[in-house]
């Protein structure tokens, strides 16, 4: 082995006077060399391995990946059809939203309206029956004065009847007495 390396050394190191030419490694190896027949037979495995790995790996890998790009592809318009759905949804809650926030104002704003109704019904009604109360007290009044009266004319009659008779010592007829009673406290009240 050192003995090659030294002859390397010597071919590649240029001699005085002499002009440098290329050195040319020189080679045994078999696999370097350039046979015609191995290139041949190497072409023909390379296109017979090409057809094999056409017809078995291939067609399947092709296949595979055709697959794959077809559920990627269905899975990205699945995918834009669920945002396009959610997006739908969220435009359909909000304008939902909205529609319960008037029918909440509308139903509040009734309320108000039927609750200042009831009001004002309620008070007519407390003014008409405090109407009918003082009407009724009045009557009353009115029936419960007549009655005194009645009664004050009635006591009044009896004493001025029983007052006459003591002082004229004799008894009058209770029905004439008391008409002449009557007729003198009609002309008083007149």
């Amino acid at each position: 082995m050192d003995n090659s390396i030294e002859l390397i050394v010597a071919e590649a190191t240029p001699v005085e006077g002499t002009a440098t030419q290329a050195v040319k490694p020189k080679s045994d190896n078999p696999l370097l060399k350039l046979d015609p027949g191995v290139s041949i037979w190497a072409w023909v495995t390379f296109v017979i391995l090409l057809l094999i790995l056409r017809k078995f790996a291939w067609g399947p890998i092709s296949n595979s990946l055709d697959e794959r790009d077809k559920f990627i592809k269905s899975s990205m318009e699945a995918a834009e059809q669920a945002r396009n759905e959610s997006k739908k949804i969220a435009d359909d809650q909000k304008s939902i939203l909205a529609e319960a926030k008037i029918e909440a104002s509308q139903l509040v704003a009734e309320a108000k309206k039927t609750a200042e109704e009831f009001k004002r019904k309620i008070e007519a009604s407390a003014i008409v029956e405090k109407g009918q109360i003082l009407d009724s007290a009045k009557a009353e009044i009115s029936n419960l004065k007549d009655q005194a009266i009645q009664e004050l004319k009635s006591t009044v009659v009896d004493l001025a009847i029983g007052a006459t008779e003591k002082l004229l010592d004799e008894k009058l007829d209770s029905e004439n007495s008391k008409a002449l009673v009557n007729k003198y406290i009609e002309k008083v009240e007149a």
